[in-house]
Formats: C-alpha cells, structure tokens, sequence
C-alpha cells in the first residue's frame, strides 16, 4: 500500500459513526424557534400562478426546542392579501411581524422582496405540523393527502410514526411497500411582541 503514495483521509470513529440510513427523531407538532436563511437567492422571489402576486421560498431551519437543523425546504409565503378580522393581511405580513418588523409594507413587490432580504439570519417562532403529499399514490392515480400528526399511525408509545406505508409502490431494494414520509409545514407564525 505504501507503494501507491495515496494521503490518508480523516480518522473514522467507529463509536460515534452514523450508519446510512439512520435517522434522527421526526420533529412533533408544536411550537418551534425558526431561522431565516443567511441570504434569499434571486430565484426565491416568484410570482404566484396566477400571476398577482410575490410568492418567497423562506426555507427555515429549525434552532430549537428539538429537530435542530432541520430544514423546511420548499416552504413558501405569499404576499396575496385577504381579510383577516376585517384587516387586510397576507403570508407575507405574518412572517414579518414574527420576525419582529413594524411599521407598513407598500404591495410594491421589489419592496416586499427588500422587506424579506432585511429578516435573514433572523430566528421566529411558528407553529409547525405534519403533513404528506403524495402526487399519486391513490390506485386510480389521484393525489394523497394527510394534515396533521394525529391523524398519522399510532407508534404504540402514544405517539405518532411520521410515515405511511404506500399502497401503489414498492421499495426496489426490499421489496416492501415504500415509506411515504411527511414534511413539517408551517401552520402559523407567532408575532414578535
């Protein structure tokens, strides 16, 4: 082997080794502390379908008070406003209040994506829960769809496995039926006093 002058990796602890596969506990429904990312690539900032009004990826990562560093990709906030206690609000309000903005926010887009740029790195608390989309899993190929961590299997311990076995596909490699697993959504975001 010394003949074949290759440098030598990192030392591998055998003690503390995560084996492929292994997962860490699927966070619960609750109350979390977010963080913003650090930056908002220019492709974060999309019209809507239709095309009225500024959707932003927010992707926060999870800080506490369990599942840290856990990412929530592919979450989504829309500036499209709608009355809320006879209030104009939006998505968009709601995530800025939680990260502690004040003041008013103009339905200019390039406004709305600066107000947005101005929370990176910020940390917010939101509500988060379980929820699984599969596009089409049902046998006459519609779309499955499960809301809400109590509505998941019972993992025996008064508690909740964060999967469902699938009823149109198999894992390749075993066999079995494949784990369709939920993504933690955002259900509400709790403003900064």
């Amino acid at each position: 082997i010394s003949n074949l002058a290759i440098a030598p990796t990192e030392t591998l602890d055998l003690a503390t080794y995560k084996s492929f596969g292994e997962r860490k506990p699927f966070p619960r429904k609750g109350q979390y502390t977010l963080l913003a990312p650090d930056s908002f690539p220019s492709d974060a900032f999309r019209p809507n379908a239709a095309g009225t009004a500024l959707t932003i990826q927010i992707d926060p990562t999870i800080v506490g008070p369990t599942g840290e560093g856990k990412v929530l990709k592919y979450t989504r906030i829309s500036a499209k406003t709608f009355q809320r206690g006879g209030t104009v609000v939006s998505q968009l309000g709601d995530y800025l209040k939680a990260c502690g903005q004040t003041g008013t926010v103009s339905g200019n887009p390039q406004e709305q994506a600066n107000a947005v740029e101005m929370t990176a790195g910020q940390a917010y608390e939101a509500n988060l829960d379980w929820e699984l989309y599969a596009k089409s899993e049902n046998p006459d190929g519609s779309p499955y769809e499960l809301k809400g961590m109590e509505n998941f299997p019972s993992d025996g311990n008064g508690g909740f496995v964060p999967y469902i076995l699938s009823k149109t596909q198999t894992d390749p490699l075993t066999g079995e039926p494949k784990r369709l697993w939920a993504n933690l959504r955002i259900t509400g975001f709790i403003p900064r006093s």
